[in-house]
C-alpha cells in the first residue's frame, strides 16, 4: 500500500452484514425511509446483488486502464484499493467506487491511469449492455441521465 489518504470507499463489511437483498426486505426499506443508508451504500448493495453484471479478481499491479485510452467497460470495486494517477495528482479509491461510466458512456477517453494496489474485486459494467438499456430509455430520462453524466465529469 501507498502512503495516500483512501478518498473514498464505503464500509464494506457493514454493507456485507446487511446482504445483497437487504434493500428489497421491509427493515431496508425502512431503513431507506428513515434515511439511515446513503446513496452510495443504496448503490453498493444494489450492484452487489444484481447478477447481470460479471465479477472478477485482479491481483496487485494490475493497470486497469491507462491515460488516454477509450474505455470499454466500467469497473465497480467490490473490495480492495485502486490508485488513480492524473497527473500530478494520485489518490486511492475503495469499495463502492465506479471507475469510467461517464467517460464511457460518452466515448471520453481516460484522464487517468488506475492501477489495483490491492487484490481487487470488481463488477464489469460492460458499454454494450449500457448502450442497449439506453436505446430503450424514453427521451425525458435520456436527457436526465446526460446531465448528470456531465456533471460528474465536469467535477
Amino acid at each position: 500500500m501507498t502512503d495516500n489518504k483512501l478518498l473514498f470507499a464505503v464500509d464494506r463489511e457493514k454493507l456485507f452484514k446487511l446482504g445483497a437483498n437487504y434493500l428489497k426486505s421491509k427493515e431496508g426499506s425502512d431503513a431507506i425511509s428513515a434515511g439511515e443508508l446513503k446513496g452510495e451504500e443504496r448503490l453498493f448493495i444494489s450492484l452487489l446483488g444484481t447478477h447481470l453484471l460479471n465479477t472478477t479478481m485482479y491481483l496487485p499491479q494490475k493497470t486497469l486502464i491507462k491515460l488516454g485510452e477509450q474505455f470499454e467497460e466500467a469497473f465497480f470495486i467490490v473490495s480492495g484499493e485502486v490508485q488513480i494517477n492524473q497527473g500530478e495528482k494520485v489518490y486511492n479509491l475503495g469499495s463502492g467506487s465506479v471507475l469510467g461510466l461517464s467517460e464511457g458512456m460518452v466515448g471520453l477517453p481516460s484522464r487517468y491511469t488506475a492501477t489495483s494496489l490491492s487484490a481487487i474485486q470488481v463488477k464489469i459494467i460492460p458499454f454494450h449492455k449500457v448502450d442497449a438499456i439506453m436505446n430503450v430509455l424514453p427521451p425525458e430520462l435520456k436527457a436526465i441521465l446526460v446531465t448528470i453524466i456531465k456533471r460528474n465529469l465536469a467535477a
